[in-house]
Parts: C-alpha cells; structure tokens; sequence
C-alpha cells in the first residue's frame, strides 16, 4: 500500500522538526535490545499467551496477510489477560503487539482488524521504534538534561505522534474497510463497554472535538500539547473525514475491483 494513500499530511514535517532535538538515539537503541529487550521476554513467553498457527489460528492469519501487504517480518504478538480492551506495539529491532484477552474476545473481526492494523502501520513506519526510544530517551534526558530541554523534546515529540497516530487510524480503516467498525473500535477502548458504546450517539461525541478546539488559553493549549495520543472525538472525526477523502475513496474502490 503506497504510504501517501494514509499518511497525515503534516507528519513528516513534524518528525523533521522533532528529529533535530534528538539525543542520544544510537546509544538507547543498543541499551535497549541489548539488556531492555532481554529483560521482558520472560515475562511475554511466561505471563501470556503467543499468537500462533494452532492457538488464536484467526488472528495468525489476519496478522500474515497485514504483514505481506506492509511489507514486514511478521510480529510476534501475545495475548494478555486484562479487564480493559486495547492492542499496542512496542520493541525497536524486532517489535512485538501486545493484546488484551478482553478485546480477541470482544471485539467484532472489523474492529480487531481496525486495532491490529493500527499496530502493523506503526511497526512498518517505524513509528513504534520511535515511541519505544522516546520512552527510554526521556528517562536518560530527565537525569541529564535541563527540565525545560526536557519539556520542549516531549512536546515536539507528542505534536508528532499524535499525527502518526491519525495515520495509524486511516491505515486501520483501510484494512478493516468499515467506519463502522474502526469508530466503534475506538469508543470502545475509550468506554470499555460494548453497552454504553451501543447507547453512544456519534454526532454528540463528534461536538466534544469542536468544545476541546475552543478551550484557547494558556493552560488548556499546554494540556493539549502535553498529551501524547489524540483525543477520541477528533479521531473518530478524523476517520470520517478521511473515508470520504478522495485518496481513501479511489484506493477503497480500487480494493473492491481486485477483489471482484
């Protein structure tokens, strides 16, 4: 899938921009296969459950096709016993997807395509290895480096993770091909209940983006651009306005002929 059908407009640009405040990126990565990476595979091969041919056989499969058509080795991903939904990728040379039990159980084949392919667009753009960094990275800048050098390389950070983090949700959307299922993904990892996301009208949801883009003080902005991911009711705007995109509209129509 050519990656400008999906990719946030503005990402890149803010990836340069956050890029030029590096610090210390080869040293983390060596650091982190080397002893971080080492130190969590007993746990993932002793706590969970691994994703294979003959256990969750549905998943395996999803996972090899989205991994072909992105053009990566395929993930290791592990199946983890948790009250709430969510699906994140994590690891710098050989990334790894994490899932709770509660959303392979839950969740409809649409929405778990939605959350997987969300977590192969991250691994193949490189964007987990970047999250990955920026967690270890922060916690040798906060010992090393001056607070305010600290708080203006997250922020930049966060500026564009936030964006790849739309990408992620245009990706997911094109590999699951439903609105449907990639919104109600979405409202129910923020809920966590099926129920409440039944009884959940869409269009009022939508007008907490437009209360948030209001709130235009000092404070609130800083809140704003301290937060690492998007906030649910602009992504959910985000992918409605990407489904009828003409780049999302030509590709989706393009799917629908190979497949005829």
């Amino acid at each position: 899938m050519n990656r400008k059908i999906y990719v946030n407009e503005r990402q890149d640009e803010a990836f340069e921009r956050y890029q030029l405040g590096v610090l210390f990126q080869k040293d983390i990565e060596e650091v982190y296969d080397d002893i971080d990476f080492k130190i969590k595979q007993p746990d993932l091969l002793g706590k969970t459950v691994r994703v294979t041919e003959k256990q969750f056989g549905v998943i395996d499969r999803m996972l090899t096709d989205m991994s072909k058509r992105a053009n990566i080795d395929k993930p290791e991903v592990y199946v983890y016993e948790d009250y709430f939904y969510g699906a994140e990728s994590y690891g710098v040379k050989k990334p790894w997807i994490e899932v709770s039990a509660k959303t392979v159980q839950d969740f409809s084949e649409d929405e778990f395509k939605f959350v997987l392919a969300r977590e192969i667009y991250k691994i193949s753009d490189g964007v987990t290895k970047m999250r990955t960094m920026m967690d270890e990275r922060f916690g040798i800048i906060s010992s090393l480096a001056p607070k305010q050098l600290e708080k203006m390389s997250k922020l930049e950070f966060y500026h564009w993770y936030r964006l790849a983090c739309f990408s992620a949700d245009n990706y997911g959307y094109l590999e699951c091909g439903s609105v449907k299922g990639a919104t109600k993904a979405i409202l129910l990892i923020v809920l966590n209940s099926r129920l409440l996301v039944e009884n959940t009208n869409i269009k009022e949801f939508i007008e907490q983006a437009s209360k948030i883009n209001n709130l235009d003080d000092n404070i609130s902005n800083y809140t704003k651009a301290d937060e690492p991911a998007p906030y649910a009711p602009h992504r959910i705007q985000n992918i409605l306005s990407y489904a009828v995109s003409e780049r999302a509209m030509e590709y989706m129509g393009d799917k629908k002929l190979i497949k005829a």
